[in-house]
């Protein structure tokens, strides 16, 4: 049997539009582009995804926001702790008669303090000793061991109470914060870490620490007299080195550490920083809380 002829119009044929009967007919979406308030599901996931991207990021930045910022401008809580008296941390003080080389001047002092929490429990060196070290003389280069003998007796027959000072040196390396210890030997203090060195006033000598060690406010009272709040809060409890060692063997002449504080090259001070943060410099600018 022949095909029918394309396009001859006859039912049956191949040719030409359907217009029998439909399923369904079709009928066009509407266009909602222009509506404000019609959310596509492209918009819905972008919302979405913008909105968990900031919870996330919130989760993320705020415990380290907290960390950095909170402790800094809560300040540490302290408060005077009495150590003992001042005859143990007072000894191989002036006047120096007969003085030779070896005469030890001054004493250092190692001992643990606890704090108002376990955070505060740190070891402190006590040091008394010259304000100058660098005073101390040593041999030259062409003098005689008599000459220098002599020379170094004059010197240390001239100290006085004012030529000496108490430092309260908290061992926590202000590099990373490893415990540095005191080596007699050189007379100052040496980071077992990372190199860092300390000359006896905790103030550094090389290595890679930002600023000295850490100090602790130390004071000498007298515990004999009686002293109101405002006395103590103005500082007139505190009694001079020079009185201070006059009275040492009174066992109620007491030296009490108190407030920690960092220090800068100068030995200037300033609020209590954490290990590697300079107080001083274009550095300290990115520590603005501490």
């Amino acid at each position: 049997m022949a095909e029918d002829e394309p396009d001859s119009g006859a039912p049956g044929t191949q040719g030409g539009p359907y217009e029998g009967p439909r399923a369904t007919d079709f009928t066009p979406e509407a266009d909602h582009s222009d509506d404000p308030g019609y959310i596509t599901r492209t918009r819905f996931l972008s919302t979405v995804a913008i909105a968990g991207g900031g919870i996330l990021t919130a989760a993320i930045l705020v415990p380290v926001v907290g960390f950095a910022v909170a402790n800094p401008l809560k300040g540490e809580e302290w408060r005077w702790i009495d150590i003992g008296p001042a005859s143990d941390f007072l000894k191989n003080a002036p006047p120096y008669a007969n003085a030779t080389p070896s005469t030890k001047i001054g004493e250092v002092a190692s001992l643990a303090v606890a704090g108002t929490d376990p955070e505060a429990d740190r070891r402190v060196y006590l040091m008394f000793g010259l304000v100058e070290p660098s005073a101390k003389p040593i041999p030259g280069p062409d003098e005689s061991t008599d000459g220098f003998d002599a020379r170094f007796k004059a010197w240390a027959a001239s100290i006085t109470a004012a030529d000496m000072d108490m430092l309260a040196i908290w061992n926590r390396c202000a590099h990373l914060g490893c415990p540095v210890a005191y080596a007699a030997g050189s007379q100052g203090f040496i980071c077992p870490c990372h190199g860092g060195a300390y000359d006896s006033r905790g103030l550094v000598t090389g290595g890679p620490p930002p600023r000295p060690l850490d100090r602790l406010d130390v004071k000498i009272v007298d515990q004999s007299q009686q002293y109101s709040a405002a006395d103590i809060a103005s500082g007139n409890d505190r009694l001079s080195l020079q009185q201070a060692i006059a009275k040492s063997s009174s066992p109620k002449v007491r030296v009490l550490v108190g407030k920690a504080y960092s220090i800068s090259d100068e030995q200037e001070p300033f609020p209590l920083h954490a290990p590697g943060e300079p107080v001083t410099g274009t550095l300290s600018n990115l520590y603005p809380f501490t």
